[in-house]
Order: C-alpha cells, then sequence, then structure tokens
C-alpha cells in the first residue's frame, strides 16, 4: 500500500469557526468525546479537514497502555484517548494564551498551527511500536511529521497549501514543533513545561481519575499569558510533581513497560507482515490485520493467563529497557521569565534492563 492511497473515515465536526468571534470564558470539558472547542480561524478547520490530521482521531493517545481502558462512556476516565483530540486541545491553549498576552494574528495563527500539527506523524500505537519501525524501517513521528507538513509524503499534501493560504510560514512551524524555534513564542513549545505537556499530562490524568489533579490548563495558561509568575509558580509545582506520578506510575509503570514490550515482540516477531507504509495506518486497520496482537494486549492488561494465548518463551527472555524518571523541583530558582522554568523545574532518568519475564511476575 502506498502512503497516500491509506483510506481514512470522515472526521465529524468537531470546529465551527463560523460560530463565535471570541473565545467563551467559561470552562471546557476537554476530555469528553463530545467536547467542542470553538475556533474563529478558518485556518483550523482547513487543517482539520486535511487526510493526515483526520487520520489522528484513529491514533491512540498513549499506546498498548490505552488498551487497559475498554470505554465504558463518554468521561474522560471511562473512555480511551486519541492524538486529534489533544491536538485540538493544544491548539484550544495555543489560542486562550495568544489572545490573553495579546498576541499579533500572524503569531496566533503560527501557535494554531504549529499546536494541531506537532503530534500529525504518529503512528498506530504511539510510541509503543515506534521503537521497533525505527530499527527497521527508519522512521519516527518526529521524521514522519517533517515529511507529512512540507508535503514531502503524498498523504501531507494538503498542508503546506493550507499553511500556505493562511499566510503562516512553514519553516517557522516546524522549528515549533521540533523546539528550535529561537523566537518569541519558541518557549511554548521547548519549555519543561509547555502547552503540549500541560495539556497532555493532564488528559492522562483524566483517563485514570475522575478529576484533573492539579487545576485547570486553561486557567493557569490564561494567568501564564498574562505574566503573572508569581500566581502559576504553585500550579507549575503541583504539574510537576503530577508529572512525576504520571511518568512512574502509569506510563513508565510495570503495566506499562510490559505492555510495550509485548507488542514490541510481537511486531518482532511478525516483521514480515509489516512496512514502512504501516506507520500511517490506524490502529483500527492495525487491530483488523493484527487481531493476535490485540488479544495479547487485552490478556496482559487483565492479568489473565489464557493458554490459548501464552507469550512465547523467546518474548519472556528478551530484555526490556526499564526507564525510571525523576522530576523535582529547584525551589531555589524563581520564575520570573521564560527561561527561568527550565530552571526551577529539571528532571533526571535512569535506564536498566530486565526480562519480559522479570517483569511479568
Amino acid at each position: 500500500m502506498a502512503l497516500d492511497q491509506i483510506s481514512t473515515k470522515a472526521m465529524s465536526s468537531i470546529v465551527q469557526p463560523a460560530l463565535a468571534p471570541t473565545l467563551a470564558d467559561g470552562a471546557v470539558d476537554a476530555y469528553r468525546s463530545d467536547a467542542r472547542h470553538v475556533f474563529s480561524d478558518s485556518v483550523v478547520g482547513a487543517l482539520l479537514s486535511t487526510r493526515a490530521l483526520r487520520r489522528l482521531s484513529g491514533i491512540g493517545f498513549l499506546g498498548a497502555i490505552d488498551y487497559v481502558r475498554h470505554g465504558s462512556g463518554r468521561a474522560g476516565h471511562r473512555r480511551r484517548h486519541n492524538r486529534l483530540e489533544h491536538s485540538i486541545s493544544v491548539a484550544w491553549l495555543a489560542d486562550i494564551y495568544a489572545r490573553e498576552a495579546d498576541l499579533p494574528d500572524d503569531r496566533r495563527l503560527l501557535l494554531l498551527s504549529a499546536a494541531l500539527l506537532h503530534d500529525v506523524g504518529h503512528g498506530p500505537l504511539s510510541h509503543t511500536l515506534e521503537p521497533v519501525f525505527e530499527a527497521e524501517f527508519g522512521i519516527n513521528h518526529h521524521i514522519m511529521t517533517r515529511h507529512l507538513v512540507t508535503g514531502e509524503v503524498a498523504f501531507g499534501d494538503e498542508i503546506p497549501e493550507v499553511l500556505a493560504d493562511a499566510g503562516v510560514d512553514l519553516d517557522e512551524v516546524l522549528a515549533l514543533i521540533e523546539g528550535e524555534h529561537d523566537g518569541d513564542v519558541g518557549f511554548l513549545f521547548s519549555n519543561q513545561i509547555n502547552l503540549d505537556t500541560l495539556e497532555g499530562i493532564n488528559r492522562c490524568r483524566a483517563f485514570i481519575a475522575r478529576r484533573p489533579a492539579f487545576g485547570s490548563c486553561e486557567s493557569v495558561v490564561r494567568r501564564w499569558a498574562r505574566g503573572r509568575a508569581s500566581t502559576i509558580e504553585n500550579d507549575f509545582d503541583a504539574f510537576w510533581r503530577l508529572k512525576h506520578h504520571v511518568y512512574n506510575l502509569f506510563i513508565g509503570g510495570n503495566r506499562g513497560a510490559v505492555l510495550d514490550a509485548v507488542a514490541q515482540a510481537y511486531m518482532r516477531s511478525n516483521l514480515n507482515e509489516f512496512s514502512v507504509n504501516d506507520f500511517l495506518n490506524t490502529e483500527g486497520l492495525l487491530r483488523r490485520r493484527h487481531p493476535t496482537l490485540f488479544s495479547y494486549l487485552s490478556q496482559v492488561s487483565r492479568n489473565e493467563q489464557n493458554s490459548d494465548f501464552e507469550l512465547p518463551t523467546d518474548w519472556l527472555l528478551q530484555d526490556v529497557t526499564v526507564k525510571k524518571r525523576d522530576f523535582y523541583v529547584k525551589h531555589e530558582s524563581t520564575l520570573n521569565d521564560p527561561k527561568s522554568i527550565n530552571h526551577r523545574y529539571r528532571q533526571t532518568k535512569t535506564v536498566m534492563s530486565k526480562s519480559l519475564a522479570e517483569l511479568l511476575d
């Protein structure tokens, strides 16, 4: 299958650009499946109409660990989340920041475009299968994002035209996405705490519990944009602690590591049934082609023993890289400008190796 032949289902109407010239001031539940963020700029609707962005509705937000959730309702803690929802919500935060900071329209449109496109290159099962795709086919979501945004891959050929029509500089969009933008808005994507991580970690928290832990992202971003560092310090500190717990107890916890390892072992064992083109497939198509993979994930996520789906012995002996991250606050560093965020909020990483059998025990 050629990359430009992948079919995507039509996305339901999420954006209504003509209906609201200004942002509503009330809280928006970003974690409901029927949530609507209303934007006033046509570039948002145009980008969301592209095949590349519509595909993200079929890409889970977290990867294999998404499948610990069966989806029994619309509330955030009762369903799976996808990369499209995340991207729209990051764009919502970008719009709030730009308006509250009174940025010129060209900078606001730049932020909106980068926010919507920053995850456009994610493959099925997101970060879970990406290490195998990268090792075997030389592709990862960073490379694919650049290919799609520039139109080098035919599946993304609509994106450069949309950006050009909106007067948005494609190179600036890429620089923001890749954390290399050295201008006035670059820190909103490159700092230790940025629009992407604020939304993403809060979304993870919504996945596992009823309420966000540190408060409203919208409220924090509004105060951040108004330059009120003293009013966001406590919120940012709480967010950084939340990120520590989300990574170590959920995303990088034992269950997440096991699910990732099982999915990767399956792909390596069936590599002849995969190609680089599969990186642009949705998870629905991956499930139809590889039902056994999802049976393994279901079994492991429920800690079930089933003779029909016992893990192969060679998988159990494989080494699994386990990463432990420590996110900590340097309280002696105060928040007084964007650069100070990276001085106050720090992290360390420890890497170890265990067999899959050891993780299962």
